[in-house]
């Protein structure tokens, strides 16, 4: 039978004639397509022409999911499907291939090509979708994917394989097609291997109520967090790196040249967590090194192994910065190989544009704070109260904006917990907006923007 399909394929297109641009297409199924009151232990697929097969077991996904993953072989035009599992009854099954199925002699995808059928006397219709996001930075993620659980049993994401899952598409929509009528727990993990939420640092989405498959479901919003970021992780194996190198205390600062930005504290960054000593303290000085006021030194509260030097900077001020050689200690009680005198002088006022922007919407947000990022960090950030926001000093660049909607009025982004005894919350959502922000040094710059959600 396999040999009598294969010689009705088109193997060859004429030569000399256009180039072939349609991807391999079904010719025949065996059960057929879609089929029902069927329980197939083999499936055989043949194509109209010959097909080859590229990462096959990453691209399928079978709903509902099957405890033994189906072997897939595939020959000349056709693929053959084995199923290892008892399956369901009165169910519908979809076997999904992603772009794994291509031509062989242009390449052409039968894209998210699947076969359907059912162990009852129908094929289920039910359909879900919707989008996912990060909720930090409003990014998609797309190694993620979205998977059903039974809404009766809320710990089942944390012991059970997924009934059902979809993958995510480049901009972050998932969709379920050929489901029951019926509700569900929908959540949002990475595709590892145990499709399960096992680890606080992994991203996670959940809804705060079941979802109820409809015919056409498609406003389904989930937003991904990470209730322990990994950084911390990340920090702590560069911290046990560096005690095994560090001999003295070495720092880096983020002095421009030897200039001073007018926005932020001067920093001195160090490779281990450190300590201020106050019988040797850093003083902030002008040139006579006399001593100046109001300024204040601390550890960043984020960062141990950060110095903040932090003072309301005054353009084009020429400072020293006396660090005596015991007033910084490491956590393995290095200090400084001398003591230094540190010149700078402080940005003018013509390294700087002003920027006024005009919003409208915001009334639509609880608590909104404009974010102005690059490469997803946050550099700066502006509560809105009015539809007028006057910018008096940014540096020269471009800025994407994005709206934080600060529920608990903290001025900062807070994440969502779920499980390991933690009460559910949902993070709070930042929306990035179809705007960048170009500073021009010396320059009035103008903005009007509009956001909604």
């Amino acid at each position: 039978m396999i040999q009598a399909l294969v010689s009705c394929a088109n193997i060859v297109p004429p030569s000399g004639g256009p180039r072939d641009s349609i991807p391999p297409y079904r010719i025949f199924a065996r059960p057929k397509d879609s089929a029902t009151n069927i329980q197939p232990k083999e499936i055989i697929i043949a194509f109209n022409e010959y097909i080859a097969t590229t990462n096959i077991q990453e691209n399928l996904v079978v709903n509902p999911a099957l405890k033994n993953t189906p072997l897939i072989e595939s020959k000349l035009n056709t693929v053959r499907i084995r199923l290892n599992d008892s399956l369901s009854t009165n169910t519908t099954y979809r076997i999904q291939f992603g772009t794994a199925i291509r031509d062989v002699n242009e390449g052409n995808i039968a894209q998210d090509f699947s076969y359907v059928f059912s162990t009852g006397n129908q094929i289920d219709s039910g359909k879900l979708q919707g989008t996912v996001k990060l909720a930090e930075t409003g990014r998609v993620d797309s190694t993620l994917i979205v998977v059903l659980q039974p809404k009766d049993n809320d710990s089942a994401i944390f012991k059970n394989k997924p009934l059902y899952y979809a993958k995510l598409n480049s901009k972050g929509k998932f969709s379920f097609d050929f489901l029951p009528f019926k509700q569900f727990n929908i959540f949002v993990i990475p595709n590892d291997y145990n499709k399960k939420y096992d680890d606080s640092t992994k991203y996670f989405a959940f809804s705060d109520s079941p979802v109820t498959v409809a015919r056409n479901q498609d406003s389904i919003r989930l937003y991904a967090f990470q209730a322990y970021p990994k950084t911390e992780k990340k920090r702590a194996a560069n911290n046990k790196q560096a005690k095994r190198n560090a001999a003295i205390l070495k720092y880096l600062r983020n002095l421009d040249g030897k200039e001073q930005d007018l926005l932020h504290p001067l920093q001195f960054v160090f490779e281990l967590p450190v300590h201020l000593n106050d019988s040797f303290p850093i003083v902030l000085a002008d040139t006579f090194n006399k001593p100046v006021s109001n300024y204040n030194i601390k550890i960043d509260s984020a960062n141990a192994n950060t110095v903040n030097i932090e003072y309301p900077w005054i353009a084009s001020t020429p400072f020293h910065l006396i660090v005596p050689q015991n007033s910084i200690k490491d956590s393995l009680n290095n200090t400084l190989s001398k003591s230094d005198t540190l010149s700078f002088i402080t940005k003018p006022n013509t390294a700087y544009g002003s920027c006024l922007i005009r919003v409208n919407g915001y009334e639509t947000f609880k608590n909104p704070i404009l974010l102005l990022t690059q490469e997803d960090k946050v550099k700066f950030k502006y509560n809105i109260h009015q539809n007028l926001l006057n910018i008096a000093q940014l540096p020269p660049g471009e800025f994407q904006l994005k709206i934080l909607e600060d529920e608990n009025n903290n001025g900062r982004w807070d994440t969502g917990k779920y499980g390991f005894g933690n009460t559910p919350k949902q993070p709070e959502k930042v929306w990035i907006l179809p705007y960048k922000l170009n500073i021009r040094a010396d320059w009035e710059n103008e903005l009007n923007i509009t956001i909604n959600k």
